[in-house]
């Protein structure tokens, strides 16, 4: 399917769906995060990663009693807070594409909708526990300002399908899409984000529709944005092959992710979101035991 072109029109118009969709979306991720938090003790525990590091400069998000007023008494004007060696290294970065194929749902949630809450709602959980978060185009940001922004970008992203190589200074990386993209070209991308030598988690996405493909005779499939459609005399006819090509592309999704030591998720939206925010965030809590 052709990636559709952003004019400045588009762009307004999504900008604004954008704003309107922003509170909802943060109050679901942090209701998701919340109800898989409850169940959790933290990620406190003693070991260097947990010892102090250096002195960073105070920034809008960090909590008050986060401030070493002793060391900010020295420099008139500015305040320290104090990190920590694991605060120092992890900066988590996040990826959920704006591609056409994530505004899809055959019930009341979008494949793109449930994306973002997982990834806003990880970054919830990590910034409860110190560490930074951030989109991969995105300055990294720690409490809770780093989810707002994250959710703001997110609801903006661009329409490449492809994910992207990751930035400087990202220690950890999270791509929650559908993943439609041709099946060579993803792998390459995959590959070429592999020579970073950084965790990687993936999760994909899927309507149920897409799962079970539940279609029998004449059937229209339209995209999305209903610019592009086609038309099935038999739809149940070619279940049978859709089911193995979509088989043979998640398939070498998956071992591809175990190859590189990467953890793949599967996820669809009629399912809730916070067994696999759990199953996510038990992966990530691995990275810091390599």
């Amino acid at each position: 399917m052709a990636t559709p072109v952003r004019t400045p029109a588009t762009l307004e118009r999504s900008a604004g769906s954008a704003a309107s969709s922003l509170p909802a979306l943060l109050t679901e991720a942090e209701r998701v995060a919340g109800t898989l938090a409850a169940g959790l003790h933290g990620r406190r525990r003693p070991g260097t990663g947990e010892t102090f590091w250096q002195y960073r400069d105070y920034a809008q998000g960090d909590a008050a009693s986060a401030v070493d007023w002793r060391q900010s008494a020295r420099s008139p004007g500015r305040l320290f807070v104090r990190q920590t060696e694991w605060e120092t290294a992890a900066t988590v970065r996040l990826w959920v594409p704006g591609t056409e194929s994530l505004d899809y749902a055959s019930g009341e949630v979008t494949k793109g909708w449930r994306a973002a809450v997982i990834a806003v709602g990880l970054a919830v959980l990590l910034g409860r526990g110190g560490e930074r978060t951030g989109s991969m185009d995105g300055p990294a940001r720690s409490g809770r300002i780093a989810a707002a922004a994250l959710a703001e970008r997110l609801l903006a992203a661009d329409t490449d399908p492809l994910p992207p190589l990751p930035p400087e200074g990202a220690t950890r990386l999270v791509y929650v899409s559908d993943f439609h993209a041709d099946t060579d070209q993803l792998l390459a991308r995959l590959a070429a984000i592999r020579a970073a030598g950084r965790p990687c988690h993936l999760v994909q996405v899927s309507d149920p529709a897409e799962v079970t493909f539940p279609f029998e005779g004449r059937t229209v499939f339209r995209s999305p944005s209903g610019r592009e459609r086609m038309i099935f005399g038999d739809a149940g006819a070619v279940r049978t092959g859709y089911a193995a090509a979509r088989e043979a592309h998640l398939g070498a999704l998956k071992d591809a992710c175990a190859r590189y030591g990467w953890t793949y998720t599967a996820h669809a939206t009629d399912k809730p979101a916070t067994p696999v925010l759990a199953a996510l965030h038990a992966a990530m809590s691995q990275d810091r035991a390599r």
